[in-house]
């Protein structure tokens, strides 16, 4: 037997000691550790991991803008790209830099070649001549202060001289605030900073993939998914979930002002200035309250708004002030007694009751007054020298000196006209120059003058026509179509509209290139001038030139998503194929959801008989939106080539029931059909286009061809003298209606058309070869009809 306390178990089995017990917990709690490194790296081996930061090495000391930085922000579907940036890290000797950190009120959109910087960077150059300026354009659509943070630390390496701060607009409705959350919380400052650093990594990006699905992806088409996507979402003036979005905002700004401050720039922070007068609120509280005070309000509301239509300020002031009286949360009725007020003469009142219907706006798309606060507070607390407050929400002034800046400034609700630009740009230039020496107080008498600086930055009237284009498609969409005054906006913007038109044909689009031209000559380095001559070459279709433009615009701007495709495009035209495909790859590579390259792709693989691959691309973008009408239109015509023409016919015929108003299925399929010499199907087709559009010149021409060819002339006469009354300036349409006059032996009233149509253009050879051959007709025949003169 052994003795007392003498082990029986065998040596080396039995329960392990201290040290052994220690290893095996210590390995229990690394395994799961461990597990996830290999994870990490797996994935990242896989290539399914992006860099979250701003900057990027591009090689040779250069950084460029991270196209996905707004990825892990809201989703790889969701995020906009930042301005195709690149800059070398260390500035050169010499160089003034500035930097700008911002939302889309600060990009410019939606031309960010007019914003704030562009403006800014014009009025440096003309009040620091013969230094080199830089204003590198970092801010982003859809972005808030958590985003703006980001940026800020990744931009300390610069060196810039200057940063711009102008925020403010999207911390409710952007990323991780409760508009945006599909919980509809407000999460706490360290829960979003700590959700940040997952989607830093391979396994957060992973799930975070996982969870957001499909979406429209990225489209030069006028789809304005940011506001409409939160239309209903909305948050009233007292909602406590707003303390938290406060606090964040301050505590976010006071970081990137501390970091620019500490990288020895000087921060021009701006408060945010937002169009009051003629931007209504989205949205506002139901009206609550006894039947007969609802009844009240609404016969007051009512009564005042025939005093406004009337004129009679001073009783719509006094129905309006009744009327907010019985709802004083109700954000439209105190907008309307700032506009009676304002009306009135009362600037100082109905400034503030227009203020006051902002901060009531329940879609908070528009800073309000305690953001609008706080951006002043954090200034004042910098308690540095290289702080300085820009008040534009008050500096910011008008036309009109006795009303706040509306639609003379502004687009729509805070994104600004070129005029508002520049007058933005002043405040910041001012007091960024202010405390230099050997700079004068004010610029010269023409250095920086709101025309100069349109000419040096390639204003034209194509794209002003460009710009209101693009107003006016959004403002037809939520949230703006619900506004009070769409009937009035809508009159505003095609006034503008036609006004830019008018400018436009008036100038020619010779002369708005020539214009370009000029300031890029003058600025060859400057690659958003190129864009500029790029977009108008595309527009007067000299492709030859535009691919040699938009190769200038992808060697200064690699990241260019959209240049890439254009560029593909005049390629296409030009017919090098294989140099198209590889700009449409390109872009692709960039943004693999950018829908009109990933069809143009599509579309070129087809004509280079790679229908697989087609069909698979369009596939793919109908997966995304079933009723994508490029997709199904380009997919119907690869069928055609493939001979599957069981499939092609119902699939345009699918795209023009869903999509009722576009011409451009019906086009496809009469062209389909004329391929097949099924002329009267060609031209039902044709005749739908019309009816359609029926002011459409090209389409109406088309119609009269497939007429002639069905073997029906006097129809197809009858729609060419319509299309020649819409546009009796169209030397094609007078060759065609000649050609038709010929084909029913009436050869001189053909004569007559030839004859118009080389009066407006002497060099046409098709009508001077028909013009000759009706002659040797009538002297050789006949007459069929005696001419009738035009």
């Amino acid at each position: 037997m052994s003795s007392e306390g003498t082990s029986t178990a065998p040596h080396g089995r039995g329960v392990p000691g201290g040290r052994r017990l220690w290893l095996f917990r210590g390995a229990a709690l690394l395994a799961p550790l461990v597990l996830l490194a290999s994870l990490e790296a797996g994935l990242r081996l896989a290539g399914r991991h992006w860099p979250t930061s701003f900057w990027l090495e591009a090689g040779d000391g250069m950084l460029r803008a991270n196209p996905a930085f707004g990825a892990a922000h809201v989703g790889e579907v969701q995020a906009r790209m930042p301005r195709p940036l690149k800059v070398r890290e260390a500035k050169e000797p010499g160089t003034f830099r500035v930097l700008v950190i911002g939302e889309s009120a600060a990009l410019g959109d939606p031309e960010p070649a007019f914003g704030m910087p562009r403006f800014l960077q014009a009025q440096l150059e003309a009040r620091l001549p013969g230094r080199k300026v830089e204003v590198l354009n970092a801010a982003i659509t859809a972005l808030n202060s958590h985003a703006l943070r980001r940026i800020a630390a990744d931009s300390v390496c610069l060196g810039a001289d200057a940063w711009v701060v102008y925020p403010g607009n999207n911390e409710v409705h952007g990323p991780f605030g409760p508009a945006s959350n599909p919980l509809g919380k407000a999460p706490s400052l360290a829960v979003v900073r700590a959700g940040l650093a997952l989607r830093g990594t391979a396994i957060g990006q992973w799930i975070f993939r996982a969870r957001e699905g499909g979406g429209d992806g990225l489209s030069l088409a006028p789809r304005w998914a940011g506001l409409e996507t939160f239309s209903r979402n909305h948050i009233a003036a007292d909602d406590p979930r707003l303390g938290a979005v406060r606090e964040a905002y301050r505590r976010n700004l006071a970081d990137l002002v501390g970091l620019g401050a500490g990288s020895g720039a000087r921060v021009l922070l701006g408060t945010m200035a937002v169009n009051l007068p003629d931007c209504p609120p989205f949205g506002s509280v139901p009206l609550e309250g006894p039947p007969a005070a609802l009844a009240e309000w609404k016969a007051l509301a009512e009564r005042a708004r025939g005093q406004d239509a009337a004129g009679d300020w001073s009783g719509a002031v006094e129905g309006w002030s009744r009327a907010v009286a019985l709802a004083p949360r109700h954000a439209e009725s105190r907008f309307q007694l700032g506009l009676a007020r304002l009306n009135a003469g009362d600037r100082s009142r109905g400034t503030a009751d227009l203020e006051a219907a902002r901060d009531l706006d329940t879609l908070r798309f528009r800073a309000d007054s305690h953001l609008v606060a706080i951006t002043r507070e954090v200034a004042a607390a910098a308690g540095s020298p290289r702080v300085v407050l820009v008040d534009a929400a008050k500096a910011l002034q008008g036309e009109d000196p006795l009303r706040p800046p509306g639609a003379d400034l502004f687009l729509e609700h805070v994104h600004l006209r070129p005029e508002g630009n520049h007058r933005l740009a002043r405040l910041f230039a001012d007091a960024l120059l202010s405390g230099l020496p050997d700079v004068p107080a004010a610029p010269g008498p023409a250095a920086a003058t709101e025309a100069a600086c349109r000419t040096r930055l390639g204003w034209t009237p194509h794209a002003e026509v460009r710009l209101w284009t693009q107003i006016r498609a959004l403002c037809q969409k939520p949230p703006f179509s619900s506004q009070s005054h769409q009937e009035a906006r809508n009159r505003f913007l095609d006034d503008r509209l036609a006004e830019a038109g008018g400018a436009a044909r008036k100038a020619g689009l010779p002369g708005s290139l020539q214009r370009v031209e000029s300031a890029l000559a003058r600025h060859p380095d400057d690659w958003q001038l190129a864009e500029q001559s790029a977009r108008l070459l595309r527009q007067a279709r000299q492709w030859t030139n535009a691919v040699a433009a938009w190769k200038r615009v992808v060697a200064g701007a690699p990241d260019h998503v959209v240049a890439w495709h254009f560029l593909g495009e005049a390629l296409a035209q030009v017919g090098d194929r294989p140099g198209a495909i590889d700009a449409q790859s390109r872009a692709l590579a960039l943004r693999p959801d950018f829908v009109e390259a990933a069809l143009a792709l599509g579309l070129l693989q087809g004509e280079s008989g790679r229908f697989a691959e087609a069909i698979a691309v369009f596939d793919r973008s109908l997966a995304r939106d079933p009723s994508n009408l490029e997709a199904l239109i380009n997919k119907a015509v690869t069928l055609e080539a493939m001979g599957r023409r069981d499939e092609s016919v119902p699939l345009l015929a699918r795209a023009m029931t869903e999509h009722p108003r576009s011409t451009m299925p019906c086009i496809r399929l009469g062209e389909l059909h004329s391929s097949r010499k099924e002329y009267p199907a060609a031209v039902a087709a044709f005749e739908e286009a019309v009816r359609r559009d029926p002011a459409d010149v090209v389409v109406l021409q088309r119609l009269a061809g497939e007429l002639g060819r069905a073997d029906r002339p006097a129809q197809a006469e009858a729609v060419l003298r319509r299309a020649v009354q819409a546009d009796p300036s169209n030397a094609s349409l007078r060759v065609d209606l000649g050609v038709s006059l010929a084909r029913q032996s009436r050869f001189a009233d053909a004569s007559v058309e030839f004859e118009a149509a080389l009066r407006i253009q002497p060099g046409n050879v098709p009508a001077r070869t028909y013009l000759e051959r009706a002659r040797a007709m009538l002297s050789t025949g006949p007459r069929a009809s005696e001419p009738r003169r035009r």
